[in-house]
């Protein structure tokens, strides 16, 4: 296996692999700016023939900090010919597949910092069955997210200009009008993200496809464990205030409700001998 190491800033690098693209990009960043989306469409030959997956942390605290940026999603929607965007709370991984060509697991973000100004340290891999194990990793933990379709973004795009107009004020300039105004984009973008776990069936599926790849990571879970992985996954939608009269938290029922599917599909069972834990049906 070939591995290559890249030290900051390896940005002309990284424009050199993005130029190499033929089909499709896959990337993981938790941030994501203007900057960062601009080196991607300034990099890659004819955007339009091509398709790119992009896992983010679209987060009311990464748009107010403005880490993430709303704006670089939408340019390159309108830009690559299939566009899909998932969001997960806790992504952490940098990692960026250019087709089945090259792989680059790093510690930058896709923004400015990451790729020009910071100190980060990365490898990039070009051994084929590599790349296509990463490429799976990366993929399986996506699938867990919601899918962000062009409607959606540019609705959360629209209320985060609001708060953008404000951060470019210095502190000692901002009001308490303008304060008053963060506050509130923030509860609208926050509603407006939580908006798409209120269906019932969106999230049953969640739970369900975060059940199966728990157990396909680690074998064997009790219940016990299986509720505190989904809720580290899921934090937006496992809300411990959320209880039925007799205290019992309405996430836990509809993650059980979710196991008890996969079990009638015989997807899932309990381990002999072994009360309230759970594997595969291999």
């Amino acid at each position: 296996m070939s591995i290559k190491l890249l030290k900051s800033p390896f940005v002309n690098e990284f424009r050199g692999l993005l130029s190499q693209a033929k089909r499709e990009i896959i990337f993981s960043s938790p941030y994501i700016n203007d900057a960062g989306a601009a080196i991607i469409l300034n990099s890659i030959n004819d955007v339009s023939n091509k398709n790119i997956h992009i896992i983010t942390n679209l987060s009311v605290r990464n748009i107010v900090d403005n880490v993430t940026q709303p704006s670089a999603l939408l340019k390159i929607y309108d830009s690559f010919k299939n566009t899909t965007v998932s969001s997960l709370a806790k992504l952490h991984a940098k990692v960026y597949i250019i087709d089945d060509l090259f792989a680059v697991i790093s510690s930058a973000n896709l923004t400015y910092g990451g790729l020009k100004s910071n100190f980060e340290y990365g490898v990039l891999i070009d051994e084929k069955q590599t790349i296509q194990t990463v490429k799976q990793d990366v993929l399986d933990y996506a699938s867990l997210g919601l899918v962000f379709d062009k409607i959606f973004l540019t609705k959360i795009y629209e209320e985060s200009q609001k708060i953008e107009e404000v951060q470019e004020k210095q502190i000692i300039q901002r009001t308490d009008s303008d304060l008053k105004l963060l506050l509130e984009q923030q509860q609208k973008i926050d509603t407006i993200l939580i908006k798409p776990y209120e269906n019932k069936e969106t999230r049953h599926g969640i739970f369900a496809k975060t059940t199966q790849y728990l157990l396909e990571k680690n074998k064997e879970l009790t219940t016990e464990e299986i509720y505190q992985h989904i809720q580290e996954i899921h934090p937006e939608i496992c809300d411990d205030n959320r209880k039925y009269k007799n205290g019992e938290k309405k996430w836990k029922i509809e993650v059980r409700q979710a196991r008890f599917a996969l079990q009638r599909k015989g997807i899932v069972k309990q381990v002999p001998n072994l009360s309230h834990t759970w594997t595969l049906l291999k």
